[in-house]
């Protein structure tokens, strides 16, 4: 495959699971969302504590809710508390629904005339939590939009210097998805300063009021905090303590929880950006750095493309990624040193044995075959018939561990590793390049996790864990891509890839080998071995069979694996190796009083 195609293929895949990433997330909180939502929540809050409500909740599934409530996790209560609560005034809906409401100590209120209806006051009794105010079908709610109106009366707890008076309201912690919010802030004149939480809340200020819009995930906070002027005091009812300064622990808590929350908002959108760019990376570095020379090759070559080359570098740099080597290169090599008289090989009753012969003119690689092969002889003999009583003498022998575990580092070496070194004088390995992505990916999803578990009240970063997720998985991708395709080729090293893989391409077509079957019996053993280090050896065994063809080199192939396997299969003891491969007082978000919000049973 030539390397435009493989970055055409790489760039592809990983932009589409880019978009894919973000079209998951942009619709993954409808998917998580559930049965029912608040498709719009207006309130509106008055100097005096007043707070009216209004839900509309969008139930998806017939059948299946009968209670839809607003809770608090401050204490409510039609009676005066000498504590911080809420007190409850009224419910209505124009629903064929009954209102209730259920206080913080357990005391359930019904219109008339239910109070009097023992069914209707029992499921409340036993189904209602604390805190809880809604409408009630004792058959459930059918599928549809069913529009609730509360009002409250808010006694909250107060911080006042001589200035100024703090309040923080939460009006949501464990709720539905809101779609729409819309808060008003009425009598704004004792309004020296509004902090929304989340911050993102758009604010806009009319004559007399302040009005906050936006949405609100499920479970997300939604709070106001207040720096009102000391003139509240005389409007709101409320528990207030003194405090030295109100003014500057407001201020740098919310700077705080900004920072963080746009930090996080920040993260979130940035690694789905990265998703899109992260494939635009990929092609620029290859433009740069791995764009080789354009030659013209035939997809077909009968030619062997350089007969001088030995077939474990065939198999090491141009069968595959120029790094990677597999057996294949260690039986081409026997195969190879067979044929220049190196070994001798014999095949023996469905086994084989091999005979060193000579080792002049052998590499680094072939001699150390050689010397493994020396190893595992017998009077200078390797019988594949005799290997597996040597390798269970081995084993059962605690002396000959240590010689045993060598055996295996050496067949490990011969089937897997190689001289990889030799691939430099070839290629320049592009992989390095790659490796600021995997950093820059790795990096954004620990802080992701790490501030996925910090910040949870001030927003969500599932989405950032998820698109960073993405991101390392693409640079996996990049990085499992061949080393060269981000590097470079050295001299023509490139184009012989390329012949080598037109070569492949022939012996892997029975028709093309038997268009141009050669008359030179010598030309089907180097095709073997060469078909072989690219791992199409079986295909030339089957082409000659169906041609009646028959040459020694074809039955030995099939029994050089014999030579390694005794010793793969068998273990030492422990020996596991393998080839292969709520109430409360507080500045900034989330310290507020009230809480709860929209839910249903």
């Amino acid at each position: 495959m030539t390397e435009t195609k493989q970055i055409a293929i790489l760039v592809t895949f990983t932009l589409l699971l880019g978009i894919c990433s973000i079209v998951i997330i942009s619709y993954a909180p409808t998917f998580f969302e559930g049965d029912i939502t608040v498709g719009n929540y207006t309130a509106k809050y008055y100097a005096n504590g007043t707070l009216l409500e209004e839900y509309v909740y969008d139930v998806k599934t017939s059948g299946k809710y009968r209670m839809l409530f607003r809770s608090w996790e401050a204490p409510l209560s039609t009676k005066k508390l000498d504590i911080p609560y809420i007190e409850f005034l009224n419910v209505s809906t124009s629903q064929n629904a009954v209102p209730y409401f259920k206080d913080y100590y357990g005391s359930v209120w019904l219109p008339e005339p239910y109070i009097k209806d023992l069914e209707v006051f029992n499921m409340v009794k036993s189904l209602a939590e604390n805190n809880e105010v809604g409408i009630l079908n004792i058959n459930r709610f059918d599928a549809g939009r069913f529009k609730v109106n509360y009002k409250f009366r808010i006694y909250p707890p107060l911080e006042c210097d001589s200035n100024l008076c703090h309040l923080n309201l939460k009006l949501a912690t464990k709720h539905f998805t809101y779609r729409n919010v819309t808060l008003t802030v009425e009598d704004s004149s004792y309004i020296e300063n509004i902090y929304p939480h989340p911050p993102d809340l758009k604010i806009v200020r009319g004559e007399g009021k302040i009005v906050l819009k936006g949405q609100i995930a499920k479970d997300k906070l939604l709070e106001l905090e207040f720096l009102f002027k000391k003139e509240i005091l005389s409007a709101l009812e409320s528990f207030p303590r003194s405090l030295s300064d109100v003014k500057s622990p407001t201020v740098q808590a919310n700077a705080m929880y900004s920072i963080q929350y746009f930090t996080a908002s920040t993260l979130r959108v940035g690694t789905q950006i990265l998703t899109i760019v992260f494939p635009i990376l990929f092609l620029l570095i290859y433009v740069i750095y791995g764009r080789e020379k354009s030659f013209t090759v035939p997809k077909y070559l009968s030619i062997i493309p350089n007969e001088n080359r030995k077939p474990w570098i065939v198999n090491l740099v141009f069968k595959g990624d120029a790094v990677d080597y597999d057996e294949n290169g260690f039986y081409a090599t026997i195969l190879d040193l067979h044929l220049r008289g190196k070994l001798k090989l014999k095949s023996k009753n469905g086994g084989l044995t091999i005979q060193v012969l000579d080792t002049e003119g052998t590499d680094p690689y072939e001699g150390r075959l050689i010397n493994f092969l020396k190893k595992i002889s017998s009077d200078g003999i390797v019988d594949t018939d005799e290997l597996k009583k040597f390798a269970i003498d081995f084993t059962e022998k605690k002396e000959l561990w240590q010689h045993f575990t060598n055996l295996k580092e050496d067949i490990y070496y011969l089937t897997k590793r190689a001289e990889t070194n030799v691939a430099r004088s070839f290629m320049v390995n592009g992989r390095n390049r790659i490796i600021p992505m995997i950093l820059t990916s790795t990096i954004l999803f620990i802080i992701s996790l790490v501030l996925y578990f910090m910040l949870a009240n001030v927003t969500s970063l599932a989405a950032a864990i998820f698109s960073s997720t993405i991101l390392m998985i693409q640079s996996v991708m990049g990085v499992a891509s061949p080393s060269t395709l981000f590097g470079k080729w050295r001299g023509s090293a490139y184009k012989e890839k390329l012949e080598w893989e037109s070569f492949k391409n022939f012996l892997s077509e029975l028709a093309m080998i038997k268009r141009y079957t050669p008359q030179d019996i010598a030309m089907w053993s180097k095709w073997l071995v060469y078909g072989t280090s690219l791992g199409v050896g079986d295909n030339v065994v089957k082409a000659m069979k169906e041609l009646g063809i028959f040459i020694e080199e074809a039955k030995l192939l099939h029994n050089i694996p014999l030579i390694v396997q005794p010793i793969i299969t068998a273990s030492l003891p422990g020996d596991h190796w393998e080839v292969g491969g709520g109430v409360g007082r507080g500045f900034g978000a989330g310290g507020g009083f009230g809480g709860g919000g929209a839910g249903a049973r």
